[in-house]
């Protein structure tokens, strides 16, 4: 029995052991005998939060699988920008984080002065979060393949060799401000970041040259996505070169503002319809190297020594909404705001999250002067310091309001499709798609197909005079704009403040007359709206639904029920008429069970 008991202490211990842990860095601890200055630590470094360790390598060196390195702000590797300095990750498939891996005022004080370099074993559990990699002799990311994450890091400064900067991550790269690179050695130029299948929200800029992928380099790269990224002034025609495409069975480049993109996508074979087409992004202040006269050293023969200085650049992206503010603050605010707003503020795939992007500044609660419609494109997407567009509106949307046109698409290039549940037959659909011929109010046409208690068509539009959405059979309507129609069909609110209750159509596409129901507005996820209620997220269409706004009916007794309509951000009604959607094509993409429509009912896409 005691042998027992012994074997079974052992394996717990063994399995605790085995836990992940936290392992912290900070080269300027208090009891450090030698801030920033890893060759003198404090005798009592363990990596713990009293005693963090001064060298992120001795971090990685004590790190086991699944470990997590947590690294205060400082000056890491070489203390010098010229002096060559690496970090090895050797093989470890653990994650080095900034102490605030997504705040980039904390991204631009955590650095690492040299070149950080991957083994090529790593699998997709080791992440390299919330850094400045900058060295003008060689600092950048060598991936040798990894299946490592880069998120999060500023990339600017550095000249190594041939002037690539990050080359061979086979891991998503995602939110990193990859500017103002050259490269200071005889020895060619290549591209900046070479052999990265998945760009993700980034900033590729001002760089001595653009991005390269060849798909047929072993392993074989079976899916390329650069989307929400912004590609723009890197020195060269091509922007961007993809050799052998195919071989990758997904390319998605969606979203983007690319330089030349006209001719980029027809080299490389594809359409990009949601690309913006080389549209100055409006950065508030590109970087850029000067020179800098040096005194000559000792035993010197030059007399007029030059030495490259970076004069780094602001990319946040101008709006005349908000835009964040580095440098001082104005009237005690990081939020300013600019004569011009950039074409990439709100221009990412709108069915993403916000993330951390904030929808109204806490100057501005009611959204008077900038609201946010659409994740931006470019590396401060999804984060705290991504701009707001302008809102134009008056009133101003209101506290806790969000915007119906963002969570049922009715602009753009595509005609959308909604396939909606019907239990004792073949399921009717609608369609929608935009209208011109109205000036500059944006009418979509919406039709009905294999749906006899519907209207045939629709023509809706956002109304900005009482802030409406309106739905009306009658097209002469239109032509009275923007007098408020006397005769629609249905009408929503198009600001919903969440917790408030409106009066809202069960079903707006009946022949008969519509019924209105009172309803309480709800935002979350799908299991979030739809707690407490009869329904669950399984009986909806599959997807990444990461925001929905519910309109959940008000019971006889006062409580509040289960909704009669749910819509998804980017995509359109997931619930109509307290029937689950059940197939969609919306924005060039398939959700669902779709079929295939009649000729004559297919409108030409925009």
């Amino acid at each position: 029995m005691k042998s027992e008991c012994v074997a079974l202490l052992l394996v717990l211990a063994l399995c605790a052991g085995a836990l992940p842990a936290t392992i912290y860095v900070d080269d300027n601890a208090p009891g450090d005998p030698a801030p920033s200055d890893p060759s003198r630590s404090d005798p009592k470094a363990d990596g713990s939060t009293a005693y963090p360790f001064d060298s992120i390598q001795k971090a990685i060196d004590a790190a086991i699988e699944g470990d997590t390195i947590v690294v205060a702000p400082g000056r890491y590797l070489s203390q010098d920008t010229w002096t060559y300095a690496e970090l090895q990750f050797k093989g470890k498939s653990v994650r080095v984080v900034s102490s605030a891996p997504t705040d980039f005022s904390v991204v631009d004080q955590t650095v690492l002065c040299g070149v950080v370099i991957f083994q090529g074993t790593e699998d997709a559990n080791c992440l390299l979060q919330g850094f400045k990699i900058q060295n003008h002799d060689c600092g950048g990311i060598l991936g040798n393949k990894t299946q490592a994450s880069v998120s999060h890091c500023i990339i600017n400064g550095n000249g190594p060799c041939g002037a690539t900067v990050v080359k061979d991550v086979r891991g998503q790269i995602a939110n990193c401000l990859i500017v103002d690179n050259t490269t200071f050695h005889d020895c060619g130029v290549l591209p900046v970041v070479s052999g990265c299948p998945i760009l993700v929200n980034c900033t590729i800029a001002n760089n001595t040259s653009g991005i390269a992928l060849n798909c047929a380099d072993p392993p074989t790269i079976d899916q390329v996505v650069i989307r929400n990224c912004i590609i723009w002034n890197n020195q060269g025609y091509e922007q961007i070169q993809l050799l052998n495409r195919w071989r990758a069975t997904i390319t998605q480049i969606e979203y983007d503002l690319i330089e030349n993109w006209r001719a980029t996508g027809a080299l490389l074979g594809v359409s990009g319809e949601s690309t913006l087409l080389g549209d100055d992004p409006a950065f508030v202040q590109p970087g850029f190297w000067e020179g800098v006269a040096q005194r000559p050293t000792k035993g010197s023969a030059s007399t007029n020594a030059v030495k490259k200085v970076l004069v780094e650049g602001d990319y946040h992206l101008k709006s005349e909404g908000w835009r964040w503010n580095n440098g001082q603050p104005v009237h005690g605010s990081r939020w300013y705001f600019d004569t011009s707003t950039s074409p990439a503020v709100d221009a990412g795939d709108p069915m993403d999250s916000l993330g951390e992007e904030l929808e109204r500044v806490p100057e501005d609660p009611k959204g008077q002067w900038g609201f946010n419609h659409a994740i931006d494109i470019g590396a401060y997407g999804g984060t705290k310091e991504a701009s707001l567009s302008p809102t134009w509106a008056s009133p101003a949307p209101g506290v806790g309001a969000v915007d119906l046109r963002d969570y049922w698409p009715s602009r753009g290039i595509f005609v959308n499709r909604w396939f909606v549940h019907y239990p004792q037959g073949a399921a009717p659909w609608f369609s929608m798609w935009s209208t011109a011929g109205f000036g500059s109010f944006a009418v979509s046409t919406l039709q009905t197909i294999n749906a006899p208690d519907w209207v045939p068509m629709v023509y809706c539009v956002f109304l900005y005079v009482d802030q409406t959405f309106y739905m009306v059979t009658d097209k002469a309507v239109l032509n009275l704009l923007p007098k408020i129609p006397e005769r629609f069909q249905a009408k929503y609110p198009q600001y919903l403040i969440v917790g408030a209750t409106i009066q809202a159509p069960y079903d707006p596409f009946v022949k008969t007359a519509v019924q209105y129901r009172s309803v309480v507005v709800a935002r979350g996820t799908p299991a979030q709206v739809l707690a407490g209620t009869s329904m669950n997220p399984t009986q909806f269409l599959a997807g990444a639904w990461p925001d929905v706004i519910a309109l959940r009916e008000i019971n006889a007794d006062g409580t509040t029920g289960d909704p009669i309509a749910i819509f998804a951000r980017g995509f359109g009604p997931l619930l109509l008429a307290g029937q689950p959607v059940e197939g969609a094509e919306v924005n060039g993409k398939t959700f669902g069970t779709v079929e295939t429509p009649p000729a004559a009912t297919r409108p030409a896409r925009r």
